[in-house]
Formats: C-alpha cells, structure tokens, sequence
C-alpha cells in the first residue's frame, strides 16, 4: 500500500501516561550501540548500491536499515534506538505476530534518491542526511516524529485492510505519540502544540466523517517514481507503481486538503476521548478488529463496531 508523508503540521496529543525518554533515543545519547533485546547485524544488501543493517528486536520482528557511504554514521547513530521502536509497537498495537518484517528506512545523502517499489519490495522510508534536506526529511524528526507513526500505518495493512482517514490518522496519530512519547517526551510536547495550533486556526467545518481517501494528481506521483515506472505511467493511464513512499504538498492533491491539518487533529481526538471513556486496551482492540481482514471497511461497518466495542454512536464521534 502506498505510503504518504504530508508536510502538516503534525498531529501529537499526549496520551495519558508519558514515560521517561530511553537513553538510546536522547540526542545526546543517540549513539548507544546497542539497547536491550535489541540487535544488529551487518548483511549482505540486496540493493547494489547501499550496505544493509538488520535490527531485530522481541518476538523476531526485524527492519532493514540501508545506508550510502556518507550516511553510514547517522545509520549507526539510530539504528538501536529504531529497533527500540519494533518492541514499543508490538505491544501498543497487541502484535503478537513473529518475525515480522516492518517498513524499511534509507539514509542517504543524496537528494534525488527514489526508493524501489513493487509487490515484493517493503516500503522504504527515506532519510536525508544532507543537512540542506528539508528539517522534516532529517534523521531525528524522521526517527523521533515521523516513523511511529508511518509504522503505526504498516500495521494496519497487514492485512490489507483499507480504512477511511479519520480512522487510519487518527489512529497512527493516537499511537505513534504514545511512541513518540516514550522515545523523547520533549519532541512529543513540541509537537502537541503545533498541533493545537493547526486545530484551533482552523476556519470552517471539519466533516471528519466526510475525511475518506485522498486524491494525489498523477504528476505528483510521476516525480518520485523511476525512469521506467515514469515511462510506463506515461503510456498507460491506469498504472501506479505498487508500494513504496512518497512525499506530497498541499499542491499535489486534486481533492480539498485545505482542512487536512484539523481533521488529523480532531481524529486523535476522537481516539483519546474513546480512551478516555473506555480505556486504551479496548481502543486497541477495536483497531486489531478493524484491520483484521482485507478490503475496503465502510462506514457502516466501521458504525456498527463502534457500536459492538463502545456501545457509542459512530455519526456522534464525528460530529463537528
């Protein structure tokens, strides 16, 4: 499934605990080599151009780190602090799923870098360490902010399910702060205000209920793909390079984002308010039955699982 960065303000409200930063994600202390159950191997790369770093961490869960020559340090850097994150999500997310691949990262120092995409390749975020990339694309906010988040997404496709917005944000939103949280209480709390800023300049209705896919123009998409996947977008109209990720501006979408940055708000929202009445153990639960099986949920099954797990009216969470 495709994989989207918008660059929004992001949308982090604190959940209801926040525990103390990990040393191995303090920038101070970034570097730490290793962190518990957390380990890391030098492999042989499947990409001829960058050297490949496996971390693995409970259960087998495992990414891939690639990495160029020139960013092979700030691979180092973050890569316990990345594998720290898999533990952190399996059990925000009740994964008790064994040796699962999540989403890749890329550190590298080149600018025009385009990721790989296709059915059998994982999605590959990418990390610039050019310092002239722009600060949401650098390693800490990407590590810290960005990757909880994005993998919170991986998560819910595991099965192929596909959710509306509201649901999917808000979702990987609610979450990825608990994560973000954890890592680095400092970044989660700059965060949160951004946040609340977006949400209260809002101007207008937020129809979170009306918040269902995006619309990306093609030429949007044809910037950050391949030579060979531009060519064959350009000689046939119905093809998209499968997977991978992709970075979008307002400006790329043909359908009204203008809202986007209160809907993300109000979503998270909505996921800290069912937290906040029922608890954050049945909140997941509802996600892993949400996302437990392929193809598109609608509306209306998404109104009567509220109705299962809440006993809430789904058409009342998302009034404005």
């Amino acid at each position: 499934m495709t994989r989207a960065i918008l660059w929004l303000a992001p949308i982090m409200l604190f959940p209801c605990e926040v525990m103390a930063a990990m040393p191995e994600c303090v920038e101070a202390q970034v570097g730490v080599p290793t962190a518990p159950a957390v380990q890391l191997e030098d492999v042989q790369s499947d990409d001829d151009a960058l050297k490949l770093l496996r971390v693995t961490a409970g259960q087998g869960a495992f990414l891939h780190i690639y990495f160029d020559d020139a960013s092979e340090v700030e691979a180092r850097r973050y890569a316990s602090c990345l594998g720290t994150q898999l533990d952190l999500l399996a059990e925000e997310l009740l994964d008790d799923r064994e040796g699962v691949q999540w989403a890749s990262v890329v550190f590298t120092a080149d600018m025009q870098y385009i990721p790989p995409r296709g059915d059998e390749i994982k999605t590959r975020w990418v990390i610039f360490t050019d310092p002239a990339a722009p600060e949401g694309q650098q390693p800490r906010r990407m590590v810290i902010q960005t990757l909880p988040h994005e993998q919170v997404h991986d998560f819910q496709s595991r099965n192929g399910a596909i959710t509306p917005l509201w649901f999917a944000e808000g979702h990987a939103t609610w979450a990825g702060l608990r994560i973000t949280s954890m890592l680095d209480a400092e970044a989660a709390q700059l965060d949160r205000e951004e946040t609340l800023s977006e949400l209260r300049s809002a101007d207008g209705p937020i129809n979170l209920a009306g918040w269902g896919q995006r619309r990306v123009k093609r030429e949007a998409i044809m910037r950050q793909v391949s030579p060979e996947d531009r060519a064959r977008m350009g000689s046939d109209p119905k093809f998209v390079p499968k997977g991978g990720s992709y970075t979008f501006t307002m400006e790329d979408f043909e359908s009204d984002e203008t809202m986007a940055g209160a809907r993300y708000a109000a979503a998270m929202m909505m996921f800290e308010g069912l937290e906040q009445r029922h608890g954050a153990d049945k909140v997941r639960r509802w996600v892993l039955d949400v996302t437990s099986t392929p193809g598109v949920v609608s509306q209306d099954q998404l109104a009567a699982s509220v109705k299962t797990h809440f006993g809430e009216d789904l058409s009342e969470l998302l009034r404005d």
